[in-house]
């Protein structure tokens, strides 16, 4: 079974001089097990989310801490220190072992390309199939994640905020990764919209036996699917 293991992470931001945004967070994540991680707004919770793949924006920097993702495809997988990775094995990390929705889909979503073919990429990327057979790949993520046959040739615009969350999260899933971090999921959807993710999310996570940090400032979410929860 893997681990991520986050320990002493410490961020920060130069703004005026150096702001210490995040300050000696740790907490572990479980294969099969979602951790919510929770806080008001502006405490950081993005920003340790970014930290962990290593995503941070120009003006962050990583100053302590290690994220140590243990176990692997056989027991004898040595554990990997992802702040130490080379640019080359980060990228085949992210999205190959651990994967992230992002807050606001549309913008994590090319506005020019259809949503099969989004979707089709990541899977070409990661598992190294034919355009025509990542396209069919494509499709099958997104029924798993309730995104209907017919919507497949859509661009991003034509779709409703809870079917890009979906859309996202397939992307996300397309390369099978043993962990999901979920930066507010359900963030600017409908109550019944939100509800719907959650469960899908849930699912999700009991049949891949995922990994999910879920980051939310929402206690009622907490309450729905977290296992364990970091404040």
């Amino acid at each position: 079974m893997s681990d991520l293991v986050v320990n002493g992470l410490s961020v920060t931001l130069r703004s005026g001089g150096d702001i210490r945004v995040v300050d000696d967070v740790s907490f572990t994540i479980t294969a099969g097990r979602t951790t919510a991680l929770v806080g008001e707004s502006g405490s950081g919770k993005t920003l340790t989310a970014l930290s962990v793949l290593r995503l941070l924006p120009a003006a962050a920097t990583i100053v302590a801490g290690r994220v140590t993702l243990t176990g692997g495809t056989t027991l004898d997988d040595p554990p990997v220190e992802v702040l130490g990775l080379d640019d080359t094995s980060l990228r085949a990390l992210r999205g190959r072992r651990i994967a992230m929705v992002f807050q606001e889909p549309m913008t994590a979503l090319n506005p020019m390309l259809r949503i099969d073919d989004q979707v089709g990429e990541a899977v070409r990327i990661h598992m190294g199939l034919s355009r025509t057979q990542a396209r069919q790949e494509a499709r099958s993520l997104l029924e798993q994640v309730g995104v209907p046959a017919n919507r497949a040739e859509a661009f991003p615009h034509q779709l409703s905020g809870g079917q890009r969350q979906r859309v996202v999260l397939a992307s996300a899933l397309a390369a099978r990764p043993e962990f999901l971090i979920a930066d507010e999921p359900t963030t600017a959807l409908d109550v019944t919209v939100q509800a719907e993710i959650l469960t899908l999310l849930r699912r999700l996570a009991l049949e891949r036996h995922l990994g999910v940090l879920l980051i939310t400032h929402d206690l009622g979410v907490v309450a729905e699917v977290a296992d364990d929860v970091c404040v």
